[in-house]
């Protein structure tokens, strides 16, 4: 009997738990993946705290050493076949670590496959420095196998990676952990968000729009869960019109509403996970997402599987997978008019709002869960393997 072939996954863990950290935990769980391939891993993360990733200092300088040690050793000892790697869409993540991750995985005769688990790398390489495009390009020549979280994504590395190289895997969900069993009960009016608090995923647009809103439905109330970054570390630019965003200071806009008369309709929640969490998407009767940019959103898909009516941005993954109106209601990212308008049609229509939540659990566990995209993924490595 032949042994199982050598893979090498890099990337992060919990904590935080966020999409990136939790979709690699569940690859390195699955079973359908280690019966398949001898899985070692190699953690990139070395900072619990979101609010800190991309910032260029001394810790980072000193894991940066650590991380290719680490990756020598695992590459010399083990003879490892193929290299999993999520890669990171800025210009300090590729030139910090992403390009010399490929280059000495290749060195070593592995194959390497990479994945964008955003939407926005495209769009961020344009304003990178000249010498650094062509040290990242020379890379993605190297790289075996892209993998994009949908299918109009497949030109994020044009002209360096040939799209027949480029695959499609879709977000993947623990349709058992998320089930529309619920626990606690609904709370009626509560419009739940989770991210990062800035600009780039919506939170300074949602919050303009609470006063008209509340307005008309005085008891509605919005909850927020994650943490307020001050700037931009990843995207800057509307992936849906191509335009670039013009920054908000979140604090400044939170300061606002709390200094309001609807300081009651808003809910600071901070970071939360584990049964919190969960508590939180069982318990809320409208899940939003006001992203920018966007692969795939977990935790739109995590809401969808509980079995909540969403309203979301149709960027990433969301306008090819999702349909207005059948899964949630979308709006074009900024557009203030077409967020009120995708709510009020959640909140006028309880019986319509329920109907779309059945609707989005079968669709999840349909299509988007662990053990199906586990044996997608599974494909994707057998095929790089064979190239």
């Amino acid at each position: 009997m032949s042994k199982r072939p050598k893979i090498l996954f890099i990337g992060p863990t919990p904590p935080p738990y966020s999409g990136p950290e939790l979709s690699m935990q569940q690859f390195l769980e699955s079973e359908t993946l280690n019966d398949a391939f001898d899985i070692k891993f190699l953690k990139t993360n070395f900072r619990n705290d979101n609010t800190k990733k991309g910032k260029l200092d001394i810790s980072m300088l000193t894991n940066f050493f650590i991380f290719f040690s680490k990756l020598l050793k695992l590459l010399i000892t083990n003879k490892i076949q193929c290299v999993y790697y999520p890669i990171t869409p800025t210009q300090i993540g590729w030139i910090g670590r992403d390009v010399w991750t490929i280059l000495l995985s290749k060195l070593f005769g592995a194959k390497v496959i990479i994945h964008l688990r955003g939407s926005h790398f495209k769009l961020n390489f344009q304003q990178f420095n000249a010498v650094i495009k062509r040290i990242v390009g020379f890379s993605l020549k190297k790289v075996d196998c892209a993998i994009v979280q949908a299918k109009y994504l497949n030109d994020q590395f044009s002209p360096y990676i040939d799209v027949s190289k480029v695959v499609v895997l879709y977000q993947a969900m623990d349709i058992n952990q998320y089930s529309n069993n619920y626990e606690v009960e609904v709370e009626k009016g509560k419009i739940f968000v989770m991210g990062h608090m800035t600009k780039a995923k919506g939170y300074t647009d949602i919050l303009k729009i609470i006063p008209d809103l509340c307005d008309e439905f005085p008891h509605i109330k919005f909850y927020f869960a994650g943490n307020i970054r001050k700037g931009e570390r990843g995207v800057f630019y509307n992936q849906y019109t191509g335009e670039k965003i013009d920054y908000e200071n979140p604090f400044e806009a939170e300061n606002e509403i709390l200094n309001s008369a609807y300081k009651l309709n808003y809910k600071n929640l901070g970071i939360i996970s584990g049964d919190d969490k969960m508590k939180h998407l069982q318990s809320t009767d409208i899940f939003l997402t006001a992203s920018y940019s966007e692969g795939f959103s977990r935790s739109l898909l995590e809401a969808m599987a509980i079995g909540k009516p969403v309203v979301f941005t149709p960027v990433g993954a969301h306008r090819e997978v999702f349909e207005d109106g059948v899964h949630g209601f979308s709006f074009i990212p900024g557009d203030l008019e077409g967020l009120k308008k995708a709510l009020r049609n959640v909140l006028k229509d309880s019986n319509n709002s329920l109907k779309i939540g059945h609707t989005n659990r079968n669709y999840v566990v349909s299509g988007f869960s662990i053990q199906k995209i586990a044996i997608d993924f599974k494909t994707i490595i057998s095929n790089t393997l064979a190239s």
